[in-house]
């Protein structure tokens, strides 16, 4: 895909991803959202969750999901955010995003994730070219509301390696489209669907089903939406991929009224459910590179 550069005055789009706190720190926000009804996974067995999950009943087989998907599509996405929250206690994943920033399009970033549903946390590591080795916690509830960094590069140096920073505030959401905050791929359906049924209230909605492709070597739902140029509206266009075995949001691929892309996020590697503990969320974790000395 051929990215061109959007213009400054390209509206902000609020749509998942991870929130960079560059030059400081980069900070997660990324998005999932999940499946639809119990039933038999097409052709797989379903992984048995971990203990103390709750388990995880996948959707029917693509046959009988795919025409759901065709013929309502907005119910689609509704039924997916229901099944998430009812079913998903955290994940891990590899994540990948672009995004448009003050108008200049960033270069690509690639993270490790951990996150949890309750208490909302969440762990991320930059393994890319960019912010190599750069780490960011938030726990709710945890560190007077801020986020814990470890920076990259010789701010991390003079800083000892942990740095504490708002999550709303002005530095943090210089270099971000969306709050920390706001993490999470449940965080995208509910930014999602609202919007969506907005604009069908307006009369301004166009929400197709695309067919099925191949999304990160896995077959996945494609939907389109498609919102006239009006200021109450983040972009023009908004690809949506949910992956046929998990239901996930697994890309989202959003473009201002210029054709030019304003964020891209992408969910790989995906374990759904993982044991995951407190220790997997503490800047104190001695697999972590947080130290004060």
């Amino acid at each position: 895909m051929t990215h061109r550069r959007v213009a400054p005055s390209a509206r902000h789009h609020p749509y998942p991803g991870l929130v960079p706190f560059r030059p400081l720190l980069g900070a997660a926000a990324a998005v999932l959202a999940s499946g639809i009804l119990a039933g038999a996974l097409h052709g797989q067995a379903a992984p048995a969750p971990p203990a103390g999950a709750p388990n995880v009943i996948y959707p029917k087989a693509t046959a009988e999901m795919e025409p759901r998907a065709r013929s309502d599509p907005l119910e689609f996405l509704r039924t997916a955010l229901r099944w998430h929250d009812e079913r998903v206690i955290g994940y891990t994943c590899q994540f990948s995003k672009q995004e448009n920033i003050a108008g200049e399009l960033r270069k690509p970033e690639t993270m490790r994730m951990k996150f949890r549903v309750k208490p909302f946390s969440i762990y991320v590591k930059w393994v890319g070219e960019i912010s190599k080795d750069q780490e960011v916690i938030y726990v709710e509830g945890q560190n007077a509301g801020k986020a814990v960094a470890n920076p990259a590069g010789i701010l991390g140096v003079l800083t000892l390696h942990r740095i504490s920073l708002d999550p709303l505030g002005k530095l943090a959401l210089k270099h971000s489209r969306r709050p920390l905050t706001m993490a999470g791929m449940g965080n995208m359906l509910r930014l999602i669907i609202p919007q969506c049924e907005r604009a069908r209230a307006n009369g301004d909605l166009t929400l197709t089903y695309e067919g099925i492709r191949e999304e990160s070597g896995r077959p996945a739902y494609v939907f389109k939406r498609v919102l006239p140029n009006k200021s109450e509206y983040p972009c023009s266009v908004l690809t949506i991929y949910i992956d046929t075995q998990y239901l996930l949001c697994v890309r989202t691929d959003a473009f201002d009224w210029g054709g030019n892309l304003v964020s891209q996020y992408c969910y790989s590697d995906l374990t759904l459910n993982p044991s995951l503990g407190d220790d997997d969320f503490n800047p104190g974790n001695r697999n972590y590179g947080f130290r004060k000395f």
